[in-house]
């Protein structure tokens, strides 16, 4: 049972290794659901130490990759999962073979990292487990924890610890180990273990109570980037280089933190009027940040057409405006005006409507994405009517309100607190949003860029903002009076894009904006009964662009009826397909709930449950051990020496476990009459004459392993107590 547990601890360290590369990508990367990757290669390990047959192992493999990409993107079918798979790898075929590996859709890269983590689960196992090296593998994890650490917002204290302890140990540990493969004789091992665990044990213990130094040399990063900066930049502040640059990102999982300015232009508009410019939405608040609605669906619009999308009631005041986008940097998605009716660029294009974000990405008729440098737009600009948003009914729409009142179950309850606290005494749903609005105006919170908060693992990004730091900027404000709303049952989301930018010149009776990584911006979007899609600002120091009247127009003194929201009028992408996801928004965040609802007592029990079944599968393993045995080599695939070899060895393992030890200086005939003796047989002896002529004489006495392995599983059998 020893040569057992020191297998199952090569097989967990070996596991251990690869997960610490796949720790960092959370904050490094725009990844997301990485337990999902670190439970594929515990999987994978698992399945190498128990050794399954090769197509059980494949097909195992295969159904966990399947069930997340169906988990995470398609949400229909597992069987179905297949066919998605293969037409998105046809339909994208040009570009795996190029560099525009980030055109690829979200399920196809992560079912090619699902591929990349197949193939370097295996290679890790023949290089730790079966050649039982490690100093390379471990020399480039310490290599690449350390860059992350010096070079990201990834703080890898942690890992160097476990690198230091762990790492160590295993190096011993497989050292030791092929050292016994050489001379299986050596003793001492007892003793080796004591000096292993006392050694490491003690350069951890040394290493964390020891008195630490401030740092010595000057931060490589700020370093390196003064030195190749320009003359007139080498003055900016060192400390700003830590931190990351403002402008419009993709991953807003893990919010917080400072940014430096960046003045590059992103785009200019000729427009009439000043308003936001939207990029998407996102609708699933998770604590730490926001991710968006998982769904598949797509609205193709056809270039200058009219765009056949409700944004707002019929009976709202609206002004029908044109604008012209001139943009400077690549982007596979418009920038937009809220009450977009048309587009028209010089290019044959195609815009694809991600309905679940709005988010608009601009694409060939073969669905390649293609930047555009310049278009047109036809928008409509709404005058609010505060009258009309005062007399707005209680949205009745179900599943709207279940999506967009969506919150974490773990959020504090002084958030909601604070919420019915500020609206408390207003009527309307009107005057609840406008008091949050106005709530950070009066209340101590200033506009903040450099000295931002994270929050740790157990701390909230809106609680963190309301009752500690105080200080933020866009994103914090925003967020927060989304979170508010929400929790007092108001729909709302969380809009991103960039504000109106500056306005440089007129020409042709239209205004020149220009919109640089600084104008970056996030907002929030009200929904009102009968009116739609409302935005409000309540970052301080910013104003909101749209216009809000005091008295009705004559188009909304009667009463408004109930409008159909965009979601209910969703078109997909690809008609074909057997099914359209249409699933609540807590089903996106499934594992992240999974996990929250793991407190301690929770995983205490798990960790004694899972103890207990491993020291009752231990106590009783001479019950099942020796047919899981003859069950493997059952199914071997490989036929002669080798295979009889190995059997032979595995079943002095059963007998040493069983109790019929082998004394150091025994033969293995010697040994195998001692066998014969015990259980009263002369098969052991058999054996043993044929393993000998096997491993001395193989080419003169080839063995047929049918013919021996009746004797073999009889003795097998005779260790099952």
């Amino acid at each position: 049972m020893r040569y057992i547990a020191i297998k199952m601890l090569i097989y967990g360290l070996a596991c251990w290794l690869l997960i610490e590369w796949l720790m960092p990508l959370e904050t490094i990367s725009d990844t997301e659901g990485v337990e999902v990757f670190i439970g594929f290669v515990v999987l994978c390990f698992l399945l190498y130490f128990f050794r399954p047959p090769f197509w059980l192992s494949v097909f195992v493999k295969s159904i966990y990759i399947l069930w997340a990409l169906n988990q995470w993107f398609y949400h229909a079918s597992l069987f179905t999962a297949p066919t998605r798979i293969w037409q998105e790898t046809s339909d994208h075929a040009a570009i795996l073979f190029t560099t525009r590996l980030m055109e690829l859709s979200n399920s196809l890269r992560s079912f090619l990292f699902f591929g990349l983590l197949w193939l370097v689960a295996y290679v890790s196992y023949r290089w730790m487990v079966v050649r039982k090296r490690l100093f390379f593998f471990y020399v480039l994890t310490v290599i690449y924890v350390t860059v992350l650490d010096t070079f990201t917002l990834f703080r890898g204290n942690g890992a160097i610890v476990r690198l230091v302890a762990f790492g160590f140990f295993f190096l011993s540990l497989l050292h030791i180990e092929r050292l016994r493969e050489q001379s299986p004789a050596i003793g001492g091992i007892r003793r080796w273990w004591g000096a292993c665990l006392s050694f490491v044990g003690l350069a951890v213990l040394v290493g964390y109570f020891s008195p630490k130094l401030p740092p010595q040399w000057p931060d490589p990063v700020s370093f390196v980037k003064s030195y190749a900066a320009a003359p007139e930049e080498k003055q900016i502040d060192p400390a700003a280089l830590k931190v990351k640059t403002v402008g419009y990102g993709q991953n807003d999982s893990r919010l917080g933190g400072p940014f430096i300015a960046d003045d590059t232009v992103v785009f200019t508009a000729e427009d009439e009027r000043r308003h936001y410019w939207r990029v998407e939405t996102k609708d699933i608040y998770t604590g730490k940040g926001w991710t968006s609605f998982q769904s598949e669906q797509m609205r193709t619009l056809e270039n200058d057409m009219d765009i056949d999308y409700s944004w707002w009631s019929p009976a709202l005041k609206k002004k029908q405006i044109t604008a012209s986008i001139h943009m400077k940097k690549t982007y596979f998605h418009l920038v937009y005006p809220l009450g977009l009716k048309k587009v028209k660029a010089q290019e044959d294009v195609v815009y694809r409507m991600e309905t679940a974000t709005e988010k608009i990405y601009t694409t060939d008729r073969s669905v390649y994405t293609l930047p555009l440098t310049s278009y047109d737009l036809v928008y409509e600009y709404p005058t609010f009517s505060i009258d009309a948003l005062k007399a707005a009914p209680p949205v009745g729409d179900k599943e709207l309100l279940e999506r967009y009142t969506q919150l974490p179950e773990n959020l504090p309850k002084r958030v909601r607190d604070l919420a019915k606290q500020i609206t408390n005494g207003k009527q309307t749903q009107y005057e609840q949003v406008k008091a949050v609005e106005q709530y950070f105006h009066a209340n101590g919170y200033t506009y903040e860029t450099t000295d931002v908060a994270v929050p740790g693992k157990k701390d909230d990004y809106v609680d963190q903002f309301l009752f500690e730091t105080k200080r933020g900027y866009c994103d914090n404000f925003s967020t927060s009076m989304v979170v508010m709303l929400r929790s007092l049952g108001i729909p709302a989301r969380w809009v991103k894009g960039y504000t109106s930018g500056r306005l440089m010149e007129e020409k042709d009776g239209k205004n020149i904006y220009e919109i640089t990584n600084n104008d970056a911006h996030s907002w929030v979007e009200v929904y009102f009964s009968g009116i739609g899609w409302v935005p409000f600002e309540p970052t301080q120091g910013f104003v909101n662009p749209y216009v809000f009247t005091a008295s009705s127009p004559d188009s909304e003194t009667a009463p408004l009826p109930e409008q159909r929201t965009p979601e209910q009028s969703r078109v997909p992408l690809e008609r074909v397909r057997e099914q359209s996801p249409s699933l609540p928004s807590q089903d996106s965040g499934i594992l992240d709930r999974f996990l929250a609802a793991w407190s301690w007592k929770r995983i205490a029990i798990a960790l004694a449950a899972f103890f207990a079944f491993v020291w009752t599968a231990y106590k009783t393993r001479r019950k099942w051990w020796p047919y899981v045995t003859i069950l493997r080599f059952q199914y071997k695939r490989k036929r002669g020496d080798n295979l009889f070899a190995a059997a032979y060895l595995s079943l002095l393992r059963h007998l040493d476990d069983y109790g019929l030890k082998r004394k150091p200086h025994q033969t293995l005939r010697q040994y195998a009459a001692y066998v014969d003796d015990w259980f009263k047989t002369k098969e052991m002896t058999r054996l043993t004459m044929l393993y000998e002529k096997s491993i001395y004489l193989p080419k003169n006495n080839p063995i047929d392993w049918d013919e021996v392995r009746e004797l073999w599983e009889n003795l097998i059998k005779k260790t099952v107590s």
